[in-house]
């Protein structure tokens, strides 16, 4: 099957799967479903989620660029990262996408998708900023919203942040973590309520 892809960040995007599957430790995807297509995004500083039917929409809401092709999956390559940070940042207060007087600076700190391996739907979260080489929670997220609660199993960071995911809201009951990637969450597979990064 052919794919195409018309935004002006397509280039390198076509090995993202195989990126994923790199980044992501343990064991093969092979048992891996792609439930849905929907790509939302997460704000640190608000707490706000937009969610878009496909990661296409997402790209195109986020970039003002023309995107077709994409899955979620591709939302973990580097250049479509970039392409997501750079159109945050260029998008402060227009389309809902910023909060009023919110910094322009922008990163992505991780995407979590509610299949095993990068697969299924995502959630994009984005922060001010990235973080740092000290233990130090940078970003904290006490619950998720309802729409994403118990439902998350693997996921990827960004920025140089790692995380740590815990089956209640505000850090209790059982965790996983911190890493900078997983493919599964073990215990924790579709049962995270709050998310950390450091």
């Amino acid at each position: 099957m052919v794919r195409t892809m018309t935004s002006r960040f397509a280039a390198g995007v076509a090995g993202a799967v195989a990126l994923a599957m790199v980044v992501l430790p343990g064991g093969t995807p092979a048992g891996a479903t792609e439930a849905s297509d929907e790509a939302c995004l997460m704000q640190a500083a608000t707490g706000r989620v937009q969610c878009y039917p496909s990661a296409d929409a997402l790209l195109e809401a986020v970039t003002g660029q023309p995107a077709e092709g994409f899955s979620t999956a591709d939302l973990a390559a580097p250049d479509t990262v970039a392409a997501i940070e750079a159109g945050l940042a260029g998008a402060a207060g227009t389309e809902g996408l910023r909060a009023p007087g919110a910094s322009r600076a922008s990163v992505v700190t991780a995407i979590f998708y509610d299949g095993t391996y990068a697969t299924g739907a995502a959630l994009v979260m984005e922060a001010p900023s990235g973080c740092d080489d000290d233990l130090g929670v940078e970003w904290a997220w006490p619950t998720l919203t309802p729409e994403w609660r118990n439902r998350i199993r693997s996921g990827v960071g960004y920025a140089r942040c790692e995380f740590k995911v815990w089956n209640h809201a505000w850090y209790a009951g059982a965790a996983y973590g911190f890493v900078a990637s997983s493919g599964w969450f073990g215990a924790l597979d579709g049962a995270a309520n709050s998310v950390r990064m450091r």
